[in-house]
């Protein structure tokens, strides 16, 4: 019996594993500001209805930890522009930045820090097609490696 309680507790331990592929006090931040666009953000597939809006103004940051795995990820953001008022020429824009953070740093949402996984904005030929009327998706990539963030982690 002892043997039998001893195998479930092995199980439960893997299946909790680690905490997952982010360590404690470690925040894989992302940061979405747009003008003059709806976007919306979604983290492998799941949608993020926090990073996404139709306002045509938005800034939103939040760590991103439970939505990302070990190994390969991606995060994509889908743009449409959004109606000008009359008189009012449209200037889309979009800056998304996905940073490593530590517990107690600060977030800057317009500028990078040091631990940058992406920093993306509008290229010309997105810019031309979001006021064409088109809609423009941007894929992000970006590698979770456990052990390179706990360095990072130990650093500081």
């Amino acid at each position: 019996m002892k043997a039998l309680n001893f195998i479930w507790v092995l199980i439960a331990l893997t299946l909790t594993g680690c905490g997952g592929p982010v360590p404690s006090g470690v925040y894989l931040t992302l940061s979405v500001t747009v003008r003059d666009v709806a976007v919306i953000t979604a983290i492998n597939g799941e949608e993020d209805a926090f990073l996404s809006g139709d306002s045509g103004a938005m800034t939103g940051s939040r760590p991103i930890n439970a939505l990302v795995r070990q190994g390969e990820n991606e995060a994509t953001f889908t743009l449409n522009a959004i109606d000008a008022k009359e008189g009012q020429p449209l200037d889309p824009a979009i800056l998304a930045i996905l940073e490593i953070s530590l517990k107690g740093q600060t977030i800057d949402t317009l500028a990078p820090g040091a631990n940058v996984f992406f920093s993306r904005e509008l290229t010309e030929a997105e810019y031309a097609d979001l006021l064409a009327g088109e809609t423009v998706t941007i894929t992000e990539r970006f590698t979770v490696d456990k052990a390179a963030l706990q360095a990072i982690k130990n650093v500081d």
